[in-house]
């Protein structure tokens, strides 16, 4: 590509002959024959194409960084299965919310259903979408990783517990997958909450998964912060169909 702007640069001579593209005379520089038109065409190409590689390259690294496992990088909402209307309608409020969180709005989302139902996979398009078409961030917990984190910072004095909730309140999207799984113990539960009570208080949108029942997340998670999660527009898909595993 240099060597093309170098060549650009060098003073150049007429020749007699004429691009057939551009109906424009054929130079002679540094003992290269060449139309001015053809080259910057092909430097421009260049450079578009380096440009869509590097963020690519950029997206993958983003998609990385996001927390999601290997198994979830590369889910999109076009590699769904959809069998039933409930599916179709899910996916519709995701994209839905997904644009919403790229457009600076804040609400907060709430993947309710029974397991194998491709709530995580859900979840794992919504961050690729964010990622994908913005420059807005999204990280994927779980709900165990979370309260882990915080009560690590108990017997380690290089970190606080304040520091911890500032980072999980940073993205522009915090996605905390399997509430209720593996925080049974209020303490546990407890430190989720904070990094809630956090992203309300900074106006940042969360979007929850859990195999609880809707009554049973509104219960664990208590009047005030059932509250909270309404405030700039809750949205709730409830997701009961077949287990996907399980289906041949």
């Amino acid at each position: 590509m240099n060597t093309m702007f170098e060549i650009l640069q060098t003073k150049s001579v007429e020749t007699e002959a004429f691009c057939p593209i551009h109906d424009k005379p054929i130079v002679e520089i540094a003992g290269i024959r060449i139309c001015k038109e053809c080259a910057k065409e092909t430097l421009e190409e260049a450079h578009l194409i380096y440009e869509q590689e590097l963020k690519q390259r950029l997206s993958k690294q983003k998609i990385k960084n996001s927390g999601l496992t290997q198994r979830y990088q590369n889910c999109g909402f076009k590699s769904f299965d959809i069998t039933s209307p409930s599916q179709e309608n899910a996916i519709k409020l995701c994209q839905a919310f997904a644009q919403q969180i790229i457009s600076g709005l804040s609400p907060n989302l709430l993947l309710v259903g029974t397991p194998g139902t491709g709530k995580t996979h859900l979840s794992a398009s919504i961050i690729r979408n964010i990622l994908h078409n913005s420059m807005k961030s999204a990280r994927y917990y779980t709900s165990a990783e979370i309260s882990q984190k915080l009560m690590d910072t108990w017997s380690d004095p290089s970190r606080s517990e304040s520091e911890l909730i500032h980072h999980f309140t940073s993205f522009d999207l915090l996605v905390i997958d399997e509430y209720g799984l593996h925080d049974r113990h209020e303490k546990r539960l407890e430190m989720v909450h904070k990094v809630l009570y956090s992203r309300y208080d900074n106006m940042k949108p969360t979007m929850l998964i859990s195999n609880f029942t809707l009554q049973k997340m509104q219960q664990n998670l208590g009047i005030r912060l059932w509250s909270r999660l309404h405030e700039n527009n809750l949205i709730v898909i409830p997701c009961y169909w077949d287990d996907q595993r399980l289906i041949d």
